[in-house]
């Protein structure tokens, strides 16, 4: 992986780092995985492999914008899945990051962890306390890394610095405007479980 400029060759790198836990848990490791989760293994693993094949794909998308080819392509087909992938892994991110924050904090309803049967009181509360610290100090950081690096990437391919400009306001107007979303449906006691 010695082509193309560092930003290229980072989220690649990245990519598939953080691709290894996905395996990890499409393989059935349950390190990180909550109780309830644990519960549901077949889901657990067919979502995770789902996952891994679209980390796989992105990072072949990232790593194809060195070729040639790549210029030839109208750049919206190019920027559209990298635009997709900025946006929504920085908004899960700072959605994450609020969210857990505010259930350590005290306010539970902020986060709809999911039950799992059979397990007392005390150990589920313990399961989503750990749950939330994990994702604060792991998870949540990967998803915004992630993002930043697959805007920048994109931010990289286009020339011209009006369309970088154009790009960067794009990519923060997407990440508003899923987490102000989010924010609605959590307020309204709606919940979307991503992650």
């Amino acid at each position: 992986m010695t082509e193309g400029p560092w930003p290229v060759r980072l989220t690649v790198g990245f990519t598939l780092l953080y691709m290894a836990i996905h395996v990890y848990w499409a393989e059935g490791g349950t390190w990180g995985v909550p109780l309830a989760a644990q519960q549901n293994a077949d889901a657990v693993r067919n979502a995770n492999w789902v996952v891994s094949a679209i980390m796989l794909i992105g990072a072949a998308w990232v790593l194809a914008l060195n070729h040639r080819f790549a210029r030839r392509m109208p750049s919206w087909v190019v920027l559209a899945p990298l635009w997709g992938g900025a946006v929504i892994c920085v908004s899960h991110a700072v959605f994450g990051f609020v969210t857990k924050s505010l259930y350590l904090a005290g306010m539970h309803g902020a986060v709809d962890f999911p039950k799992a049967v059979g397990v007392d009181e005390t150990t589920l509360a313990h399961d989503h306390h750990v749950s939330a610290v994990r994702d604060l100090w792991l998870f949540e950081p990967c998803f915004l890394i992630q993002g930043l690096l697959l805007a920048l990437v994109g931010r990289q391919f286009i020339r011209a610095a009006t369309g970088r400009r154009a790009w960067s306001w794009s990519v923060l107007l997407g990440v508003a405007v899923v987490d102000v979303f989010g924010l609605l449906l959590a307020l309204s006691n709606m919940h979307v479980a991503l992650g």
